[in-house]
């Protein structure tokens, strides 16, 4: 329910200064301006704490931007399709290991397109960079 009204009020304040975000574009403002808190398990507290303020500087920032209206699908295609990636047998630990991810964009047109959504759809060109949250944990450069 905190999150609801968080949102709510968060769109209120966009609209209000004629910004109109889509679902993906207001999850994404949500997401990215939560504060990590300390905690022994940082999976429990999902983005953090959300902050209206902070999203809704987020939002203005980075509203019209190409992608910002989109959600991607993030997979492991080495693993069933995975969403993440969890090393439970002690077995793949004892040397290095190296995985491919595959990013989708997730489009919100219906299964019947317009030639204007085909031709937004083909125009996108995002330049994508994977980054690592661990420290043991490596990506390609450049």
């Amino acid at each position: 329910p905190n999150a609801c009204g968080v949102a709510a009020c968060v769109l209120s304040a966009l609209r209000a200064q004629g910004v109109h975000p889509g679902p993906a574009e207001l999850r994404r403002a949500l997401e990215n301006s939560a504060t990590q808190v300390e905690s022994h398990d940082p999976f429990a507290q999902g983005a953090g704490l959300i902050s209206a303020p902070g999203a809704v500087a987020y939002a203005l920032e980075h509203h019209g931007k190409p992608g910002q209206d989109l959600e991607f699908s993030v997979t492991l295609p080495m693993r069933n399709a995975a969403r993440g990636l969890y090393l439970r047998d002690a077995g793949e630990l004892a040397l290095p290991l190296t995985f491919g991810v595959s990013v989708r964009p997730l489009w919100e047109h219906a299964a019947l397109r317009t030639a204007a959504e085909v031709a937004a759809a083909l125009a996108l060109d995002l330049d994508l960079a994977l980054s690592a949250s661990a420290p043991w944990v490596s990506t390609p450069k450049g």
